[in-house]
């Protein structure tokens, strides 16, 4: 466990309508764990995404804002146009705009490198927007965990829905190397697969009720994904056969990240996943932790040091990962041994 933190403090601005620009008061530090502190308390960071120039965009759910972290340190956060909007997932999209999805908003949301927000509704009311992914095709597809359906919009605004037959509470989505977008169904505790036409196939999982979340395209050509109540990751190739790996449980009666009663208590919920050129990287959401999974299963431990509540993750092209830290309000950053960053 690392027992240290670099922490780096921001210079507090005055908030308005504007973009808030925050800047680093001292030199970023090179250890292991660092944490970039957002300004306005409870924003509930919930996704980050590596963006154009090397920049970190992350989303604040319930700040319902962009934020921005540039290589310097600089920090610059966006206000959404539709109020408690819930900011969700954030991809970087192939025309070099950042992407998001509006849980609550029924939106889905286009920022471009300099802040200018444009966003779409969604058809169907009360679709909750939720994962987001680029597909092969130059468009955002995206899951619709309120109306089990999967969407599609180009970067003129144009969308499209698909429905799907098994799966309930689409959650994550992504790429797969097989150029067609898999995605896991949360309560149905499914993989899915949808062609860029829109064909579909959807695959059980071994464990049931293993609510599944995040997906991501792994190093080995095959998809890796979290299952929460579980505490497994899962393996998929691409004609349907599945691999779980557990994760240790936490020690039975532990607190919670605050001391009250433990809402995980004998969990980790992994949540996040990310994969770099060697690895898989998940977050524990409960467990407080970083766990790394090489593609043949072997798995270690990364501790953050109370850092509470890591969400989404993201790793950027020097190796350093980048993780968003919901109970702790800031987004963290991890380099391991070798990174250039």
């Amino acid at each position: 466990m690392i027992d240290e933190i670099s922490r780096f403090r921001l210079r507090p601005l005055r908030l308005g309508s504007l973009p808030v620009v925050l800047a680093l008061t001292g030199p970023a530090h090179a250890g292991d764990v660092g944490l970039f502190a957002l300004p306005i308390p409870d924003s509930y960071p919930e996704s980050v995404a590596v963006g154009p120039g090397g920049t970190i965009w992350f989303t604040e759910k319930q700040g319902n804002r962009i934020g921005r972290l540039a290589p310097d340190g600089e920090l610059t956060e966006y206000p959404i146009p539709t109020q408690d909007s819930r900011p969700q997932a954030i991809v970087a999209g192939p025309d070099g705009a950042l992407w998001f999805t509006q849980n609550r908003g029924n939106k889905i949301g286009r920022i471009t490198p300099a802040g200018v927000i444009t966003e779409y509704p969604v058809p169907t009311p009360e679709s909750y927007p939720f994962g987001l992914t680029t597909g092969p095709d130059g468009a955002l597809w995206f899951t619709l965990s309120g109306t089990n359906r999967i969407g599609r919009i180009t970067a003129e605004g144009r969308m499209s829905e698909f429905s799907l037959a098994k799966t309930l509470t689409p959650y994550g989505i992504t790429l797969g190397p097989d150029g067609n977008l898999w995605f896991t169904g949360f309560n149905s505790n499914t993989v899915g697969r949808i062609t860029p036409a829109g064909q579909v196939a959807e695959f059980p999982l071994p464990t049931p009720d293993s609510a599944p979340q995040n997906i991501v395209s792994g190093p080995d050509g095959a998809l890796w994904f979290t299952e929460a109540a579980a505490d497994a990751i899962g393996r998929i190739t691409t004609d349907g056969s599945v691999t779980e790996f557990t994760l240790a449980s936490c020690a039975p009666g532990s607190v919670s990240e605050d001391g009250h009663p433990a809402r995980c208590t004998g969990t980790r919920s992994p949540c996040g996943i990310a994969a770099s050129s060697d690895a898989l990287w998940v977050t524990q959401h409960c467990g407080g932790r970083l766990s790394r999974l090489s593609p043949g299963g072997r798995l270690s431990e990364i501790g953050l040091g109370g850092l509470k509540a890591p969400n989404g993750i993201a790793v950027d092209p020097d190796g350093a990962v980048w993780f968003a830290l919901a109970r702790s309000n800031g987004i963290g950053r991890h380099r391991p041994e070798g990174g250039n960053r």
